[in-house]
């Protein structure tokens, strides 16, 4: 007896059509019924809940333009009407469950704190054992990216062995989430000599939001050893990434005797160090400038000014003096 495969929302009816994603390998495969929920931006929750476990949740017709995180149509063309039954696992009723905890995290937005301390219960070698299968059975990269989040932000050292062979097998479509990776589970110098490889071959233009992306987990000097040889064009991204490296105020002087394009990026990173609902990703982290001698700040900064007195600078130079207790350490 043949067993008809099952729609990827209800998982209740036989499929019986094939709707064309964003990803024309992965289409979405569906009964009837829920067919025409999908277009109609008015399936269930857990029809979206069960979707998105299989395309992610940046998928078009699923996306947080048209569903909240527990998939709750936000912009539905027709009723939806949700029982019990029809509502979307929470991570209280998957946290015991190591594959439907997974099923769960890549249903989020952002893999946040409770969900990775939900995965802290469990074994990391079991862990990753499944996060690999998951990872090579699927060609959607935002759900292999979401497995490299939890290699990053839970397993550690644990995956250095796979880590290490995914640079071996190198996929350029997911850099960042290996930079991710490697950043918890490689030492520092091997991880970073990785993804500096990888950099070498970014166009000079994309070379700064590359970096920031792929580098701002591994916090090290190294990173601004290598940004002096290899920043050409001044880029806001710049300023961001060497914030959280531990710039010291010797370096940011060194900076600004060099000028352009250094002199910017020493003045975008101590101002980076001040920053209040602006960059989540940098304000994080709360970093500063350390070793800073305090009595000559305003002294270097203004003589600086007077070389490039242009508004960007004047404006930068001020609000540096206005914040420095929060900037200098």
């Amino acid at each position: 007896m043949v067993v008809a495969d099952l729609c990827e929302a209800c998982k209740v009816n036989e499929i019986n059509v094939k709707e064309t994603s964003d990803d024309p390998n992965q289409p979405y495969k569906l009964c009837s019924q829920c067919h025409d929920r999908l277009l109609k931006l008015s399936l269930r929750p857990i029809e979206w809940y069960n979707l998105a476990v299989v395309h992610s949740t940046n998928k078009f017709l699923l996306h947080d333009d048209f569903y909240d995180e527990d998939g709750e149509a936000s912009q539905p063309e027709e009723d939806v009407i949700v029982t019990d039954k029809d509502k979307a696992p929470t991570l209280e009723d998957v946290q015991n469950d190591l594959e439907s905890l997974l099923d769960f995290s890549i249903t989020r937005w952002f893999l946040e704190a409770d969900v990775i301390k939900a995965f802290k219960e469990h074994d990391n070698l079991t862990i990753l054992k499944s996060v690999k299968s998951r990872f090579y059975r699927t060609e959607n990269y935002e759900i292999k990216t979401r497995m490299l989040e939890i290699v990053a932000d839970v397993l550690g050292t644990t995956a250095s062995g796979w880590v290490r062979e995914l640079w071996e097998n190198y996929d350029k479509e997911l850099l960042y989430p290996i930079s991710w990776a490697t950043a918890s589970s490689l030492p520092i110098e091997e991880g970073l000599n990785n993804v500096f490889e990888k950099l070498k071959s970014v166009k000079e233009k994309e070379l700064p939001r590359v970096a920031f992306s792929s580098l701002y987990r591994f916090r090290s000097n190294d990173i601004l050893d290598w940004m002096e040889a290899n920043c050409t064009i001044f880029n806001d991204n710049w300023g961001r990434l060497a914030a959280l490296c531990f710039p010291t105020w010797d370096r940011m002087k060194m900076w600004l005797d060099k000028g352009r394009p250094l002199s910017l990026i020493a003045l975008d990173t101590m101002a980076n160090c001040f920053i209040r609902g602006g960059d989540h990703v940098v304000e994080q982290f709360t970093p500063k400038i350390l070793g800073t001698e305090k009595n000559e700040v305003d002294q270097i900064l203004n003589d600086y000014y007077q070389k490039d007195s242009v508004p960007r600078v004047k404006m930068k130079v001020a609000r540096i003096v206005e914040n420095k207790k929060e900037i200098f350490q």
